[in-house]
């Protein structure tokens, strides 16, 4: 599974809760990122490239992953395609948006109280210049399984959702038990 969305929309939080739920391995691409911030030439790219092939080697080894990312750009889709062609994996997407702007404004500021690597946005007008420049790429069509969660609901609200969804097509994933909460991506 391949999450998709803004900073402050929700992602990361909605990935960590369902990772436990449903014990599979999470790859976050900014922990990787902010190892390699100041350390390489285009950390973002090589987040994401680290990113898949961890994946790669989860789902290889039978395992289903969820991949925590923005996912902006269409290539970085078409790679998550390649990987779950590669693979045999089923892929599915989630994509996490805070249609609130009061709490989104809410969310990105409130990251300033925590430690924060320094690429991580938490200015509100810094997310809005972020958002306007890669406005045009961040919508693109998605032809694999595909969810849209509104994260002003309750998390665990949100999280119910997302599970139910997945249960919908679990004709597809192997090893479905009856309380959804042991989904492979295996087809």
């Amino acid at each position: 599974m391949v999450m998709k969305g803004m900073p402050g929309s929700g992602k990361s939080t909605v990935s960590r809760v369902l990772s436990r739920r449903l014990a599979w391995p999470l790859v976050d691409k900014d922990d990787i990122k902010d190892v390699l911030d100041g350390a390489a030439g285009d950390p973002g790219g090589l987040a994401y490239h680290a990113m898949f092939n961890v994946a790669r080697r989860q789902l290889l080894q039978g395992l289903s992953v969820i991949c925590d990312s923005p996912l902006t750009f269409p290539g970085l889709y078409r790679e998550a395609r390649q990987l779950s062609t590669e693979t045999g994996a089923l892929l599915a997407v989630i994509e996490c948006a805070c249609p609130d702007q009061d709490l989104l404004r809410e969310r990105i500021e409130g990251r300033r109280a925590s430690p924060t690597p320094s690429h991580r946005v938490t200015d509100w007008a810094t997310y809005h210049a972020y958002h306007e420049r890669i406005l045009t790429t961040t919508c693109y069509p998605i032809t694999d399984p595909y969810l849209v969660l509104d994260t002003t609901r309750p998390l665990d609200d949100v999280v119910a959702l997302a599970l139910a969804w997945m249960e919908d097509f679990s004709d597809v994933w192997d090893g479905v038990d009856e309380s959804g909460a042991s989904l492979a991506t295996s087809r």
